[in-house]
This record gives structure tokens, sequence and C-alpha cells, in this order.
């Protein structure tokens, strides 16, 4: 990769990710209350992540008489 293909690829990286961190901010104001289904969504995703996460990392656990797992 020539210097101005990872100049180009780091700001192409850098502008997705202050896109994505910005843009919550634009679409939902300080002063503006979010939609239902938003507020719905962060009081139950959370437990949701978790929950999924857990049972992803079990999945190939190897149970044992000996009490590793």
């Amino acid at each position: 990769m020539t210097t101005a293909q990872e100049i180009i690829t780091i700001l192409v990286v850098v502008l997705g990710t202050m896109l994505t961190r910005f843009l919550p901010f634009l679409i939902f104001p300080e002063g503006k209350t979010p939609p239902l289904y938003v507020t719905y969504l962060g009081t139950v995703l959370p437990y949701a992540v978790i929950g999924l996460l857990v049972v992803y990392c079990l999945k190939d656990a190897i149970y044992s008489p000996l009490g590793c797992l």
C-alpha cells in the first residue's frame, strides 16, 4: 500500500468513527425527547446483550465431573 492509500484509509476510518459518535447527538438533540422505542431499547438491550454474551461464551465449554465448569 502506498503512503497516499494509507492516509486515505486512515481518514476514512476517522470519518466513519466520528460519524457514528456524533450522529446520535444530531438525531436526538438535548431538548428533544427520544421516541418510545428508543427508550424501550435503552432499557432492554443491555440485559439482552449480557445474556447473549454469557450464552456465547459457554457454548463450547466442556463440563467435566472434576468441577472445571
